[in-house]
């Protein structure tokens, strides 16, 4: 089914629920003959009233004829019938605030019975099997009785007269009925509460809490309008609880207004409505708390009805203009509002014109009108905001497939971004990687043509000296720097493995000084430990000078005891060491601190932020303590 069809679909269904319910629980024994005499002037004994029949009149009095604050006897007689066959029977009236009854056996002349009943009476002094509005009444069938019953209606209304006498069971089945069909209805309120309790934790959407406050309110109203709701909170002052009645249908009049507010965004809509719906919130609670003090002290309801009927007046002015003007600005949702609106307007007039044509007679009617179209009103709204929901779920859903559309076209342009860098960065990886081998070739050819000049001039022309001490260790340290160059292209890196460095300087420095290995190496290098470029030469230079320098001094032609150069190469977890030391014949004085070598040995180990402790005597001994740490 289409939601635009279901609120008017169960509105029909309740609808005919509920006057089938109120068909089948009509009375159909009211009795047929009362007499009414007003009180007289300090005479306020039943068996006065007994004895005087004269001064009862006729029963069809207009109901103008009544005064509103006036103490009415009424004389009621049962006769002996046939028809009555059971011996407990009913007696029911209708709002009547104070009925204090007689019964008299008109045998004996005697009263046999006095009772208290009525909506104002405290619930202590009604008898047990009474109830506020009915009387169970023990008769003999074969017997005829007189009941007086002493009225007293103070809630500004003429007292309605309708009695009723019917057998007890009559009677119980009639309440079921009336029962029934209010827990039918009411059970629909509460379902529907717990409903929107749930929808309102599920999605907190705010106009759900207006929503429930309304339902809440005006259903409250309607059982406050019942017996029972004043047995059950205000048995022993049932004025209060009439009283605190109408403030639940104040209550559901300011929610429904502030659900028109929020659920159509009437500040944003139309600023002259929203002020004009402030006003008439600040109208009704003025007249409630007006009410409310009015009603309990003087007990008079009837002019806070007729107050009513010009708020009902105004609320339905106001909600008919709001929508007439509205009605092109509002989407589908907020058109449904407008249907409850209208709904809640019918429901006003509808229980306007009851409260006019029946006066508290209505009172009968009116709790079963409430609580249907509150049913339906709360129907409609709930369609309205679930569509609302559903709208903006669907431009939620829209608005992420816009972004993500957004996103993907953004992405997109990010990728053919990113791949143009990408190729931009290849190519100058490609240039760079090319001027790196050009350059390397270039420091490659510019090493090798000084040592081939160095060669060159180290083997003269055939009058020259063929031996240049000089030029030969010049020769050493370039063919080191020569070495370290080939090592890191080679690798094709920033490092190179130490071990390789340190095993080609002494293989190419043998060679050089010792061709026939007179001199033993004793070698101990750590092994695969990388040593980044900007040291690399600074190491290499530092293992050249040690072991020309050995190669040079330290083995003198006419010493042959044993000649060996160590070398020990190890490293700890924060630190490099280099141990060298060589047996020859050493120094004994400090000159040596002044030759080329120390010193360039010296500088080098502190370019590279090394420590270096020197001891001359008995062969050189070097220790060199490098730091990693000091190295990145």
């Amino acid at each position: 089914m289409k939601p635009d069809l279901v609120a008017p679909f169960l509105l029909f269904f309740l609808l005919v629920v509920s006057l089938k319910g109120s068909a089948a629980i009509q009375r159909t024994n009211e009795i047929p003959t009362v007499l009414i005499a007003q009180e007289q002037l300090n005479e306020d004994s039943p068996l006065f009233y007994y004895h005087n029949k004269s001064i009862f009149k006729n029963p069809k009095i207009k109901q103008d004829d009544f005064d509103a604050k006036g103490i009415y006897w009424l004389r009621i007689h049962i006769p002996a019938s046939k028809d009555y066959k059971k011996k407990t029977y009913v007696l029911s009236f209708n709002n009547l605030t104070y009925v204090d009854l007689t019964l008299i056996d008109d045998r004996s002349s005697v009263a046999i019975d006095n009772r208290k009943a009525g909506l104002f009476r405290p619930l202590k002094e009604i008898s047990p099997g009474d109830d506020r509005n009915h009387f169970t009444l023990e008769l003999d069938v074969t017997k005829t009785y007189t009941c007086l019953l002493k009225i007293h209606h103070i809630k500004g209304y003429s007292p309605q007269l309708d009695f009723y006498i019917e057998d007890q069971l009559a009677y119980l089945k009639r309440q079921q009925k009336e029962s029934n069909i209010y827990a039918f209805l009411e059970g629909a309120i509460i379902v529907l509460l717990l409903y929107i309790a749930l929808a309102w934790i599920v999605s907190r959407y705010r106009p759900y809490i207006w929503i429930f406050t309304f339902l809440m309110a005006v259903g409250m109203y309607s059982f406050a309008l019942q017996k029972d709701f004043i047995d059950l909170f205000f048995a022993e002052n049932p004025r209060l609880g009439w009283t605190i009645g109408p403030l639940f249908y104040r209550l559901g009049t300011i929610s429904f207004y502030l659900l028109l507010l929020d659920f159509l965004n009437l500040k944003k809509l139309s600023p002259l409505f929203y002020k004009l719906a402030l006003i008439i919130c600040l109208l009704v609670v003025s007249f409630a708390v007006f009410s409310f003090i009015y009603c309990y002290t003087t007990s008079n309801y009837y002019l806070s009805n007729r107050i009513n009927f010009i708020l009902g007046a105004i609320h339905i002015i106001y909600l008919s203009t709001l929508f007439i003007y509205l009605w092109k600005k509002v989407d589908e949702p907020q058109r449904f509002l407008a249907y409850g609106t209208t709904c809640f307007s019918l429901g006003i007039g509808l229980i306007v014109i009851l409260l006019v044509t029946m006066d508290e007679k209505s009172l009968l009617y009116i709790p079963a009108v409430i609580q249907l179209f509150v049913l339906s009103i709360t129907i409609i709204f709930l369609i309205a905001i679930r569509l609302r929901i559903r709208k903006q779920e669907l431009e939620y859903h829209k608005s992420i497939e816009i972004r993500v559309e957004e996103r993907t076209a953004e992405l997109h342009m990010a990728n053919t971004a990113l791949s143009k860098q990408q190729s931009e960065l290849l190519e100058k990886n490609t240039y760079i990687e090319t001027l790196i081998d050009e350059l390397n070739h270039r420091v490659k050819n510019n090493l090798q043509l000084l040592y081939s000049l160095g060669s060159l001039y180290q083997k003269g022309d055939k009058n020259s000296v063929t031996s240049n001490p000089a030029i030969q260790e010049m020769q050493s340290r370039i063919h080191t720097m020569m070495l370290v160059n080939q090592l890191l292209v080679h690798n094709k890196g920033n490092k190179l493995k130490l071990d390789q460095l340190v095993m080609e300087t002494i293989s190419y420095l043998q060679m050089l000084y010792d061709p026939k290995q007179r001199i033993a190496i004793d070698l101990y290098c750590v092994l695969d430990y990388w040593i980044p470029t900007h040291i690399s030469t600074s190491l290499g230079l530092i293992i050249t000078e040690l072991l020309t320098n050995a190669y040079k001094y330290a083995f003198p032609t006419e010493r042959e005891e044993s000649p060996t150069i160590t070398l020990e190469i190890t490293q700890s977890t924060d630190k490099l060491s280099i141990v060298f030391w060589d047996n020859g014949v050493g120094s004994d004085t400090l000159v040596a601190d002044s030759s080329l070598g120390i010193a360039l040995i010296r500088d080098l180990a502190r370019q590279i932020k090394g420590e270096i402790s020197i001891d001359p005597k008995n062969g050189y001994h070097y220790h060199f303590e490098f730091k990693k740490g000091l190295w990145k």
